[in-house]
C-alpha cells in the first residue's frame, strides 16, 4: 500500500478510495473493489459486547484482584444469554471451569469474597489490590474452607489499611464487617504467618493518625485538631504511649483539647467514633491530665 499525505492510494486503480471494513476487518478500495490487505491484528482496545458497543473492556488491566491478574479471558455471556436455555449455563460453567485452573480454585473463591466485601467498605482502589496480593500470597496452596476464606478476606483488608497507614482501629473495623475481633486476630495472624516480612510493609499505629477522623466525626474545629495533636506529642515524649493504645491516647487527647476550647462533647459521644470504652478515654485522660497538670473547667 502507497500513503499520500496520510491517505491510502490503492495500488491497483491508483485512487485514493481506500477504507477499512471493520466488519471484515480488512482494507478495500471503494472504486476497484480490491482487497488491499486483509486478516489485520486489531492493536486498539479490546471490546465486548454490551448496549453500548463502543465501550471498551475495562477488565484488561493488570490487578490483583482477580486470580490470573487480569491477563485472562473475559466471559462473553450476557444478559441475553441468562435462562434462555440450558445450552448457555452449560457453556457458561465450561467456560469457567477451563478459565480457572484447578490450583487457583481456592485463589479464586477468596479474591471473590475480597470483592464482595470491598463494595461494601469502598476503600480506595490501592487498598484493595495490596489486600488481594496479600490474599492471593495467604491461601495459594492451601485448603481452607470457606468461613476461614471469608475471614482471610476480611483480615487482609484491615492489614491493607495498616500498610497504607490508613486508622482504622481493630474494634471499629471488627464491628463494620459483623465479625468478633477474636475471628479477625486468627484471620490476620494466619495472614502474617503465611506471607513472608509482612511486618516490614507495616506501618507504625501512630495516634495522631486518627485525629482527622474522630473531630471529622464529631464536627469538631482545627483547632480542637491541633490542640489534640499537640497533646499527643507531649504525651510521647513524656512516654505515656508506651504500652498503650494509639486510639485510646488519641481519643483522650481530643476530648481534653474539645473541653479547653469550649467545644466539649462527652467521652461517649468521643469513644463511639473509634467504637472504644469510655473507661478506655477516662484512664488515657487522667494520665495526661495529671502528669501535665492541665486544669479542666467545670
Amino acid at each position: 500500500m502507497k500513503y499520500e499525505h496520510d491517505v491510502i492510494v490503492c495500488p491497483y486503480c491508483k485512487r485514493k478510495s481506500v477504507i477499512f471494513d471493520y466488519e471484515k476487518n480488512e482494507y478495500v478500495c471503494t472504486a476497484c473493489g480490491s482487497v488491499i490487505e486483509d486478516h489485520l491484528i486489531d492493536l486498539g482496545f479490546e471490546h465486548r459486547y454490551t448496549e453500548t458497543p463502543n465501550s471498551t473492556r475495562t477488565s484488561g488491566s493488570y490487578t490483583f484482584r482477580v486470580h490470573d491478574s487480569g491477563i485472562g479471558s473475559t466471559e462473553f455471556f450476557t444478559r441475553y444469554s441468562y435462562g434462555s436455555s440450558n445450552k448457555w449455563l452449560t457453556m457458561k460453567r465450561l467456560q469457567k471451569s477451563i478459565r480457572v485452573e484447578k490450583k487457583n480454585k481456592i485463589v479464586e473463591k477468596a479474591l471473590r469474597h475480597l470483592n464482595n466485601y470491598a463494595k461494601i467498605l469502598s476503600p480506595p482502589k490501592y487498598v484493595i489490590e495490596t489486600a488481594g496480593m496479600l490474599l492471593q500470597k495467604s491461601v495459594e496452596g492451601k485448603n481452607y474452607k470457606d468461613k476461614t476464606l471469608r475471614l482471610l478476606a476480611i483480615a487482609s483488608l484491615y492489614i491493607s489499611y495498616k500498610v497504607h497507614g490508613i486508622p482504622k482501629s481493630a474494634k471499629m473495623f471488627a464491628k463494620e464487617m459483623n465479625i468478633s475481633l477474636k475471628d479477625l486476630w486468627h484471620a490476620e495472624k494466619k495472614i502474617h504467618q503465611n506471607v513472608k516480612d509482612l511486618n516490614k510493609l507495616l506501618k507504625k499505629d501512630e495516634p495522631e493518625q486518627y485525629i482527622p477522623y474522630i473531630t471529622n466525626k464529631l464536627g469538631l474545629s482545627e483547632k480542637v485538631s491541633y490542640l489534640a495533636t499537640y497533646i499527643i506529642n507531649l504525651a510521647k515524649r513524656a512516654g505515656l504511649n508506651n504500652g498503650k493504645s494509639a486510639v485510646g491516647l488519641a481519643t483522650a487527647s481530643v476530648y481534653i483539647a474539645s473541653i479547653l476550647l469550649n467545644e466539649k462533647r462527652t467521652q461517649i459521644d468521643v469513644a463511639k467514633t473509634v467504637n472504644v470504652t469510655d473507661v478506655t478515654i477516662r484512664n488515657r485522660y487522667n494520665d495526661i491530665v495529671k502528669y501535665f497538670d492541665i486544669t479542666i473547667p467545670l
